[in-house]
Formats: structure tokens, sequence, C-alpha cells
């Protein structure tokens, strides 16, 4: 006959490898997911007033960060009515748990990240965005272990192309385009990918 589990004060019940959170612990993943639904349907309403109209041409500026919170809306909603299902199934717990430490967290690598992230953002107004980017995608691979120039150099080009496409010519935000020949070649790359 098999014992049930012991559990300590904090309701938690131990288990292999770890313990099983209990009672409002359990459910924070389905809160997390309740709290970005709310903000993805509040923020619009207070980040996008303007006496501006929207131009004929293109999407405008506040298309972008409408599709990212309509996304976020919709997943959440997901995520949400996933949980809601998980729960009234026999197993009452949700599709999401709480994350494991899987190994020892490497701040070196956190702070190296940030620096770059600062850095990319310093240089953009000098570089401008296109060979910013370019060398802030390119870095980040090489920093991320993808070493192989074959990979390196089309990953960074072609992200930044795209990222050009997004914001310049779907969206219309205005990018630096950086200061002196970064700025001759900025045009130029602009004419050439067809978004000038």
């Amino acid at each position: 006959m098999a014992s049930a589990p012991l559990s300590d004060k904090s309701g938690v019940t131990p288990r292999a490898g770890g313990r099983t959170p209990s009672g409002l612990v359990q459910h924070l993943p389905s809160l997390v997911a309740i709290g970005l639904l709310a903000m993805a349907l509040i923020l619009p309403g207070m980040m996008f007033e303007s006496d501006q109209r929207p131009t004929a041409v293109g999407l405008g500026p506040a298309a972008w960060p409408r599709a990212m919170l309509l996304g976020l809306a919709f997943f959440s909603a997901l995520w949400i009515a996933r949980d809601i299902w998980a729960l009234g199934g026999a197993g009452r717990r949700p599709t999401l748990s709480m994350p494991a430490e899987d190994g020892e967290y490497h701040f070196g690598k956190a702070l190296i990240g940030l620096v770059m992230i600062v850095a990319y953002g310093w240089l953009m107004p000098i570089a401008g965005f296109s060979v910013a980017t370019a060398v802030f995608i390119a870095i980040w691979c090489l920093f991320g272990g993808v070493r192989k120039p074959l990979v390196v150099v089309p990953v960074s080009l072609i992200g930044t192309v795209a990222l050009l496409w997004l914001f310049m010519g779907l969206a219309l935000m205005p990018l630096p385009r950086g200061a002196g020949a970064f700025d001759t070649f900025s045009i130029w790359l602009l004419r050439a990918t067809g978004i000038y």
C-alpha cells in the first residue's frame, strides 16, 4: 500500500526532482496570461491618441505597435483558454508550469548582452539603422555561438533588409540614416531595396 506524499507547512508537496507548487503559485502562469491580455487591450487606448491623420500610403507608424499588441492579446486569450480547458480536465493543473532551474545563470554574458544593446542604440544615430543593425545581428550571432561566416553574413544582411522593409517600407517609421558616408550609404541601400 503506497503512502500519501508528505507536505510541509507551505503547502508544497515534494516530488521526484523538485517540489510541486500548490495554490496561487500553481496558477501564477495563468495570472500572467490574464495580465498580458488586460495590458494588450488597455494600452492601445492610452498610446495612440493623436491629432494627426494617417497617410493613405502604407500602414503608418502606429501599425507595428498595434499589431504587436493585437498579437499579444490573441495569444494571451489562447493561453487562458487552454488553461481553462486543462483545469476542466482530471489533472486540474495549468498547461504551463513554473520553470525549473536548468543550470547556472551567466551574469557576465547577460551584462555583455546589455552592453551590446546599449552600444547598438548609441551607434544608430552615427552609423545609421542599416549598418548598426547588420553589425549588431552579426555580433549577436557570434555571441550566441554561431561562428560560420556562410551563416552569419546572410543572416545579418537578410535580417537587416527585412527589418528595413518592415519598419521603413511598411510601417513608414523614420529610422536614422547615420552621418556623413553612412547617410550616403543608407540612402543608396534604401533606393536599392525599393524603399525610397
